[in-house]
């Protein structure tokens, strides 16, 4: 069958700016729907099943911090009623470069006004992504956006048996020696085209009704998957990408996947500039099979590189982007960030 090639869309700007990040804007949130379809309340008792949804709400105070400094945040749980839930265990994990000091396991139970509080800090620059969730229901989770920026303080050794770390990488890179460096990394799924979004839909339901108070059937939007990955070049020359590749851990059981090296086309042509940085975006994963379509890795049309993605929960996707700089010298750089993969109601929230 026909190949398609896969273009990366480049925009070079004068200054990081906001970056994109995976999880909610300003670090706090609410699983009303998507992700929080699936664990429920009934009355003051949580269950799994569909005839109530109550809500996990995660705040961070401070989400923006410097290298070695801390913010408390909190985990309220509510039922389908909004009143608290207590004694419910609440998990928390984060990528590698935040580090949960309170609670020092990374779980603890809700109090009686059903929230659980704890402390994060910053080991390590980058933009990194935390999650919490309920013991029950695994579905029922919440994640927040932290940005580490910053010189590392003197005598800074992280701090020692904190919790978290379980995500994997976040989105530092191997690229120091040439100063370019992958700062955030954000996914754009379903309706959610317009923001960043940390819970991507890898099933379409045909008989899902967005709307039942319409005529027919207002289905759910099914989209391919778009990354986009904020580059920002602190070295000494130009750089200019030809090339990205990117890994996916466990898409299905026990199985990774590794695609070709996807060519990049530029808008313009531009050399990412020294001090300035600029947003890639392309398409990653495909929705694919028709009225009855799933999420795919690789090419689904070609020979034998398309993969239906059929593990859901947590999963670690890592990109590299490869290149050369001005006078030749090559330049490779990656990043790796996580997502919550499963099949959630892909409606709009109007």
């Amino acid at each position: 069958m026909e190949r398609r090639n896969a273009q990366i869309t480049i925009s070079t700007i004068v200054s990081l700016g906001m970056l994109g990040v995976l999880g909610c804007l300003g670090g706090q949130g609410s699983t009303d729907g998507g992700s929080g379809a699936d664990g429920n309340f009934r009355g003051d008792v949580f269950v799994s099943d569909d005839i109530s949804t109550g809500t996990v709400e995660l705040e961070i105070q401070n989400p923006s911090l410097g290298i070695g400094e801390t913010s408390p945040f909190t985990v309220r749980v509510l039922n389908a009623r909004r009143q608290p839930v207590k004694q419910i265990n609440v998990v928390c994990d984060s990528e590698q470069g935040i580090a949960i000091l309170e609670p020092q396991t990374g779980y603890e139970m809700t109090n009686s006004s059903g929230i659980m509080s704890g402390v994060i800090g910053c080991a390590s620059p980058g933009s990194f992504q935390m999650v919490c969730r309920l013991s029950v229901g695994a579905n029922k989770r919440e994640f927040g956006a932290v940005q580490c920026s910053g010189d590392v303080p003197p005598g800074f050794q992280g701090f020692p048996g904190a919790a978290g770390g379980g995500l994997g990488g976040g989105s530092p890179t191997d690229g120091s020696d040439s100063g370019v460096r992958i700062t955030s990394i954000s996914f754009f799924d379903g309706p959610d085209q317009g923001s960043s979004t940390p819970s991507i839909d890898i099933d379409f339901d045909p008989l899902l009704d967005c709307d039942p108070s319409t005529e027919g059937i207002q289905n759910e939007i099914f989209t391919d998957t778009i990354v986009s990955l904020n580059v920002q070049n602190d070295g000494t020359k130009a750089v200019r990408f030809t090339g990205l590749r990117y890994k996916f851990e466990d898409y299905k059981p026990g199985a990774d996947f590794t695609s070709r090296l996807l060519g990049i086309t530029y808008e313009g042509g531009a050399n990412i500039q020294v001090g300035e940085s600029a947003v890639f975006s392309l398409p990653v994963f495909k929705a694919y099979g028709g009225v009855d379509s799933d999420k795919w890795v690789g090419d689904p049309e070609g020979p034998g590189e398309g993969f239906q993605i059929t593990n859901d929960g947590i999963r670690t996707v890592t990109f590299t982007l490869i290149g050369e700089t001005v006078l030749g010298d090559s330049v490779e750089i990656t990043g790796a960030t996580s997502a919550a993969f499963g099949d959630y109601r892909g409606c709009p929230s109007s």
